[in-house]
């Protein structure tokens, strides 16, 4: 993920009370062919840290077309989206989608909406009608300033885990972060959406260690997942 390239595109601001049924789904309006594809339950805190969360497109070579969120309590919902024009499918957004979230309330949730495209379906960069009027005499190659690792675990029903991650041979770190997420139909309650906890931290050896304690209120038989971000940087050779 282009990283020194990425632009927060607002996808909305709401306000409302606790957890209701879902009432989105405009991930699709307006493509001919589309795959929704529907993420899970995210659990977002109260405070001035956001909550990132990655969902992407089940196949290769797909983009995403459209994007949207059900909500679970008062949001401000945005993703982070690549520079480019005109903006669109292949430019703005390409096979995964990073989600960002803020409440104001102590615990609120989203759940993730996909839709997706083959990559032919959008993103293709016609004539446009107003000629630029200066020109680049010299064009500095692209290149990633940073690159997003992300672990998705499923959480074992215990009262406490604890899951690492790190970058890859040749990188530092540079940012991190975690959300936990359940995998199911309707919104949970508030009980169960606030009845696990992940608490991360840095450890030697540029790793990510990340400390998850599960509450009484947690909900059984119902999938819980931690996802982590890595955020690296290639060391200088």
């Amino acid at each position: 993920m282009k990283r020194g390239l990425l632009v927060v595109l607002l996808l909305a601001a709401v306000s409302g009370a606790g957890p209701s049924t879902a009432d989105a789904g405009t991930e699709c309006d307006g493509l001919i062919v589309c795959i929704p594809v529907t993420g899970p339950w995210v659990q977002v805190l109260g405070g001035g840290t956001p909550t990132y969360y990655q969902l992407s497109c089940p196949g290769r070579g797909q983009v995403i077309g459209g994007l949207d969120a059900d909500r679970a309590g008062p949001l401000e919902l945005s993703f982070l989206g690549m520079l480019g024009g005109p903006i669109g499918p292949g430019v703005t957004t390409g096979r995964a989608a990073v989600f960002v979230a803020r409440t104001s309330r102590t615990l609120s949730g989203f759940r993730p909406l996909l839709g997706c495209i083959p990559g032919g379906g959008g993103g293709g960069r016609g004539r446009t009608v107003r000629e630029p009027t200066r020109q680049l005499t010299a064009v500095a190659p692209q290149v990633e300033a940073t690159i997003l690792r992300v672990k998705n675990v499923r959480l074992k029903d215990v009262q406490r885990q604890r899951v690492t991650h790190a970058c890859l041979a040749g990188e530092r770190l540079l940012a991190f972060s975690s959300a936990v997420a359940f995998r199911t139909r309707r919104p949970p309650a508030l009980s169960a959406l606030g009845s696990v906890r992940a608490a991360s931290r840095r450890a030697a050896g540029d790793r990510i260690v990340v400390t998850v304690r599960s509450g009484i209120t947690r909900p059984q038989s119902v999938r819980v997942e931690l996802q982590i971000h890595a955020i690296c940087v290639r060391a200088p050779n």
